[in-house]
């Protein structure tokens, strides 16, 4: 599977972002808004935005994207807001990838912290075993958050630059078919 990253976004990516998160069957019509109202305040105000930016291509189509970006009032912490991947392309590694890249870009802006909310419905038990294996725990679990029988699960993981592992800044290389 041939795929390529980059952290531009572009105003012709909002269509297909938007089928992407359709594609999944898991977001509800007024979370997609939401997401769609993000990544047009990322396309307009950039960084300044506090929104950071991943697309992942493949055959120069939209296979997945990560908004994620500073936690406002921390130091070091950071929230992965939306993390999608095409619904074809799961469990093939493409998520995985793009939790790796996105780490290594929050190890180099120096985080220390990622937060990350999910839904606690059965459907997106996947989605929760995904952030488990990448040593993501749960740190709070709000009952009927979003809906009645639909927690909100709050994960959380400890990263830095000076640790030894995976996510070691002087280890670090990102793809080459990444563009900044």
């Amino acid at each position: 599977m041939s795929i390529s990253f980059r952290n531009i976004l572009r105003t012709a990516d909002l269509e297909d972002l938007e089928r992407l998160m359709v594609s999944t069957d898991l977001f509800y019509d007024f979370e997609i808004t939401v997401a769609l109202e993000v990544l047009e305040s990322a396309l307009e105000r950039g960084e300044e935005s506090g929104y950071h930016c991943l697309i992942a291509e493949k055959d120069d189509q939209c296979a997945g994207y990560a908004i994620f970006g500073p936690t406002p009032c921390t130091r070091s912490g950071w929230d992965i807001y939306w993390m999608v991947v095409r619904k074809d392309l799961q469990g093939l590694g493409l998520g995985s990838q793009m939790m790796k890249i996105i780490e290594d870009q929050v190890i180099a802006k120096k985080g220390s912290q990622i937060w990350i909310e999910t839904s606690g419905r059965k459907e997106y038990l996947p989605t929760r075993k995904f952030y488990e294996k990448h040593h993501y725990r749960i740190m709070a679990n709000l009952p009927d958050f979003y809906a009645p029988n639909d927690s909100k699960v709050i994960y959380g993981k400890t990263i830095s630059f000076s640790r030894t592992g995976n996510n070691q800044l002087k280890n670090s290389r990102l793809p080459k078919s990444i563009k900044r």
